[in-house]
């Protein structure tokens, strides 16, 4: 049997990897012999297979996760302030003080047990995150956890301050219905009304905690990469081949790097059900949000209450934590991983359509598209595929390394155009009309030898044919 065959009109040339047997029948195509794994060098390790657990649990991640982000922060700050001044222009005037609605009743359960005690579950689940996630990537860095602890102290701290203030401006302003009462205290204990500028503690509360939410998740954005950085920065520590590619986990000292894939796999359920738990409290903080603008306080006192919570975390988030001598923001650890662009610092003018086609490409150092966090192999070839099927002729010019001679080319037709619109001009200046027809009649005739021209007309345009004036 042929050891080799070869099909007409074809370059395909199917070879056999055996030694021929008369009794065997040669296969047209076998792999050579497998690569044992410690041959393999300058291969990354592939991810491990997923189940369809966890897929499911990682769309419920993703959808609290577009629960707390899906919406830019600056966006959720005018709703804020906005809407309860809106609302609360409206519920003035179509909400009755007496409505007996459940929602209207002070003494509700959810009123007693979730408003009232809203701190309370903020910082048990919002502490719980922080120290999971901190725990994990300090690497057994203590400083880094107590930073996370103090940033949640400071936290509680205002919140407590600011409430203070609040109730002390009440006492300050009010009175009783009995003027011989002159504390609240005594007033409300003795059955009668305080009237004071009661500014709404829980309009500062509610929206407070939830931008304390929105700012502390960030640690959990880029978690599900770790995983990535522990699996090649393990076959790098591995591998003993000179050529090694750095990870983010490069610098991690072997005790730190040991305590981070160990506490990673273990922490990471528990911080993904925080995570969502952070979620399902932002949509209920929103929801006592509207009853109390609805049915509490007057306009002002919860406007006032709302801004005073606004500028709290600008100050705390924008400002204190971005200095040197803070605990630091969310995620700031021995290594990078979290994702996050603020928008204030990304406020830039829109790019042209040039501009957009030269960022749209994909080059080898980008990082691969991702959908729930799982790479997209497959759409970066395509998405480079179909950009150069949509290159324009200019943009061709310019990968082909035509681009500086077409500059050239451009800038000499410009040169030729702006010599020829001067030229232009300059006839322009001349009379217009009869005087024009007159003038080139004239030159006519002197050209054929009938009659001289005149000084003015013919003359003029005999020069300017024999001898252009060039700038």
């Amino acid at each position: 049997m042929p050891v080799a065959k070869k099909k007409e009109k074809s370059k395909i040339i199917w070879t056999s990897t055996v030694p021929q047997t008369p009794g065997s029948v040669a296969m047209k195509f076998r792999p050579p012999k497998e690569t044992p794994k410690e041959c393999t060098k300058g291969k990354l390790p592939c991810a491990e297979a997923v189940s369809v657990q966890q897929v499911i649990l990682m769309m419920i991640v993703h959808i609290c996760r577009k629960v707390i982000y899906g919406l830019d922060v600056s966006y959720r700050i005018c709703i804020y302030v906005l809407g309860v001044l809106m609302i609360s222009v409206v519920s003035d005037y179509k909400t009755s003080s007496t409505s007996k609605s459940f929602w209207a009743n002070p003494n509700n359960f959810l009123n007693q047990w979730f408003v009232k005690m809203g701190w309370f579950w903020t910082v048990l689940v919002v502490g719980s995150f922080m120290y999971l996630t901190s725990h994990t990537y300090s690497c057994g860095r203590f400083n880094i956890v107590r930073n996370n602890m103090v940033r949640l102290a400071i936290a509680t701290g205002v919140w407590f301050s600011v409430t203070s203030l609040f109730n002390m401006v009440e006492q300050k302003s009010g009175m009783c219905d009995i003027t011989k009462y002159n504390k609240k205290d005594t007033c409300l204990a003795s059955g009668n009304y305080w009237k004071g500028f009661d500014i709404s503690g829980h309009c500062f509360l509610l929206i407070f905690s939830n931008l304390v939410m929105l700012e502390e998740g960030k640690a959990y954005l880029g978690w599900e990469r770790i995983r990535d950085f522990l699996r090649n920065e393990e076959h790098r520590r591995m591998n003993v081949d000179q050529d090694k590619t750095d990870t983010p986990l490069t610098k991690l000292k072997n005790e730190e790097f040991l305590h981070l894939r160990n506490e990673f796999p273990k922490r990471t359920p528990y911080v993904r059900m925080l995570f969502c738990m952070m979620a399902i409290l932002m949509i209920f903080w929103d929801f006592m949000l509207l009853i109390t603008v609805l049915y509490f306080h007057m306009m002002i006192e919860k406007v006032v209450a709302s801004a005073f919570a606004v500028l709290t975390w600008f100050g705390l988030y924008k400002f204190f934590y971005a200095q040197s001598l803070s605990p630091g923001l969310p995620g700031d650890g021995p290594f990078k991983y979290v994702v996050w662009k603020d928008p204030v610092s990304n406020l830039n003018r829109k790019p042209c359509a040039k501009h957009k086609a030269a960022e749209a490409k994909w080059s080898s150092k980008d990082e691969v598209p991702k959908f729930m966090g799982m790479p997209l192999y497959a759409l970066k070839d395509y998405k480079e595929e179909k950009i150069k099927e949509d290159l324009t002729e200019e943009e061709v010019f310019y990968m082909n390394g035509l681009g500086a001679k077409r500059n050239s080319l451009s800038t000499m037709s410009s040169m030729d155009r702006l010599v020829r619109g001067r030229q232009g001009s300059i006839t322009d200046m001349r009379g217009s009309g009869r005087g024009r027809s007159r003038s080139q009649s004239k030159s006519r005739i002197a050209i054929n030898g009938n009659k001289e021209p005149s000084s003015n007309g013919g003359g003029k345009n005999r020069l300017n044919h024999a001898k252009p004036v060039h700038f």
